[in-house]
């Protein structure tokens, strides 16, 4: 009689701990309607990037979710206009062969780099990755994208874009 009640009241505060632990992951992260999962999909922010008038583009990228066994791939950056016309991208293949002068990370453990099919962005790394317009930009605002391996421009609600201005 007395082990039933000790195996009611552990299954009892198992069930408990179990729901106060996913409730309070859900209320810090989305809410009960949407299950999420940061360590599924990669995701990216672009805060920090500038665009020049003589088309140059400091692409301030830093990733910050996804599964961390392996980093994220970039495989499109977009310049474009407000109205989401192209104005200007590198692809998979461009991207891949970025000179190691031109991408400076923030942290020297895992950096960014170069792949024969990407650009690569561990989890946790920001770095400045420099691009370069072929032509002069007119002043105004511009948009800049990146895609993700998957096609994807966004995850969890987050766009990865941001706007910039070109004086």
């Amino acid at each position: 009689m007395k082990m039933e009640k000790i195996t009611i009241l552990a299954l009892l505060g198992l069930i408990i701990a179990t729901g106060v632990t996913f409730g309070l992951y859900q209320i810090n992260f989305q809410g009960f309607g949407h299950l999420t999962n940061y360590s599924k999909t990669p995701a990216y922010s672009l805060a920090g990037t500038r665009l020049y008038e003589n088309g140059t583009l400091f692409l301030q990228i830093a990733r910050t979710a996804g599964p961390d066994t392996y980093g994220g791939f970039i495989v499109l950056v977009q310049v474009l206009y407000p109205n989401g016309t192209v104005v200007y991208q590198w692809n998979a293949s461009q991207l891949a062969h970025i000179p190691k002068s031109h991408i400076h990370n923030e942290f020297s453990l895992h950096p960014v780099t170069t792949t024969p099919f990407a650009l690569e962005v561990p989890l946790g790394q920001n770095a400045t990755v420099i691009l370069q317009i072929p032509f002069h930009l007119k002043p105004g605002y511009y948009i800049v994208r990146v895609y993700d391996v998957d096609g994807s421009y966004q995850a969890y609600g987050v766009k990865f874009q941001v706007e910039v201005y070109v004086s």
